[in-house]
């Protein structure tokens, strides 16, 4: 199947979200000893998991999620932290973090001059065009969708519906979905009609959601499109 328009999610896509993340959590200045280590990193990377999915489903506002995660993540600890003010300083240090996936970087470029390359994503719009800016691959990409500008999250097909009517696809079948999250990216795409690769680098097993096609390196992608 030929592919003309490529659409991407960025988070744990293109950009190590989970690599990042822990960079700048071992960066924060907290007002008390508390060690980063690889346990209460994986849990952050759990609680932010779980928050995001609440965000996917409706039941978490974007502005609550970023004001409370930190408030959330350290309850599991029974530590009470000013949850508003780590954000602010988080974000400094996150976003000052732009490490890629492996292969990102060469995907990006082999597929460029031919295809038409656009960013769907859930993230917020400061961290992921200050995130591609400073990563270099904000040129490669010829649109770029955000949820807060869009109106509508992944996998509201309202979102998918409000995207492609703006690329004014000839054919749905023109353009395929590539992402980490069965639930945002895969079953979004299914569920608007557009074919899709999962991206699972874990080699996790599911059968839940049936991608058009599953690859765990991103190398792969150029086999299929």
């Amino acid at each position: 199947m030929s592919y003309s328009t490529i659409l991407f999610d960025l988070d744990q896509t293109l950009l190590d979200t989970d690599k990042n993340a822990e960079m700048a959590l071992k960066k924060l200045a907290l007002p008390f000893t508390f060690n980063f280590d690889d346990e209460k990193v994986q849990m952050w990377h759990k609680t932010q998991q779980k928050m995001w999915k609440e965000l996917e489903q409706g039941t978490l506002s974007r502005q609550t999620l970023m004001n409370t995660r930190f408030e959330r993540y350290f309850d599991v600890y029974k530590m009470t932290v000013d949850s508003k003010a780590l954000e602010i300083q988080f974000e400094r240090l996150f976003f000052a973090e732009h490490a890629l996936m492996p292969y990102a970087r060469e995907l990006l470029t082999e597929l460029a001059p031919t295809h038409e390359l656009v960013v769907i994503s859930n993230g917020t719009r400061k961290k992921q065009n200050q995130i591609l800016k400073d990563a270099e691959i904000d040129s490669m990409f010829d649109k770029v969708y955000l949820a807060e500008e869009v109106g509508y999250s992944k996998p509201d097909v309202n979102f998918f519906e409000t995207v492609t009517d703006d690329l004014t696809l000839a054919n749905l079948k023109d353009a395929i979905v590539i992402g980490d999250s069965l639930t945002a990216d895969i079953q979004g795409a299914n569920n608007f009609g557009l074919d899709s690769i999962w991206f699972n680098p874990h080699h996790l097993r599911q059968n839940t959601v049936c991608p058009t096609y599953e690859v765990t390196q991103l190398r792969e992608i150029l086999n299929i499109i």
